[in-house]
């Protein structure tokens, strides 16, 4: 078998994965790993799939085109040989956080708080944002799933974070991943 990433871009509409799964199937693929969202009305799909031998990313990319065509979708497959980096290879112990950031909208937020995390060997593992831009903090929300190597000085990181926060106008939480779940099956 042959790895491929595929990426599946376009507007949102009912019967994306169902299409792109059934040509899959129908060449003998299987699909090994997914992840999809949607950005306000943005499909968006990655694809880790084994295909067999006799099957090419070319023939697989026009498969999927082929199907769905009218649909209007941006299907790209790319040969997949995994290389492990170097983070991963010498992964340190590291234990899950969560990171959200609420308040205005204003340029260069992801890029503060991504930049801070990366100072202190954090690795973001997904990152969910939402601006729908003005001064209504609710209605710029940033949730960060972070791996926090156990070396990480948890103090230096908060002082950090909260220097952004005081800057850029924000509330930012840093909160276990274990705590953030209680307190979040507690409310609902």
């Amino acid at each position: 078998m042959n790895k491929v990433l595929i990426s599946v871009l376009g507007n949102d509409q009912p019967g994306i994965l169902a299409t792109v799964a059934t040509v899959i199937n129908q060449r003998q693929g299987n699909i090994e790993n997914l992840s999809q969202t949607l950005l306000h009305t943005v499909f968006g799909a990655l694809l880790l799939v084994d295909i067999p031998k006799q099957e090419t990313p070319e023939s697989l990319q026009q498969a999927l085109q082929e199907a769905s065509a009218s649909m209007g979708l941006n299907i790209t497959v790319h040969p997949w040989h995994e290389q492990i980096a170097d983070w991963h290879q010498n992964k340190p112990e590291t234990q899950p956080y969560i990171i959200s950031a609420i308040g205005p909208d204003r340029q260069g937020l992801v890029a503060e708080v991504a930049s801070q995390l990366f100072k202190h060997g954090v690795n973001i593992s997904n990152l969910q944002a939402i601006f729908k831009g003005g001064k209504n903090p609710m209605e710029n929300v940033m949730v960060f799933e972070i791996d926090v190597p156990r070396a990480t000085n948890m103090d230096e990181l908060r002082e950090a974070l909260a220097e952004i926060a005081k800057r850029l106008d924000l509330e930012i939480s840093v909160q276990h991943r274990k705590i953030f779940e209680s307190v979040s099956t507690i409310l609902t």
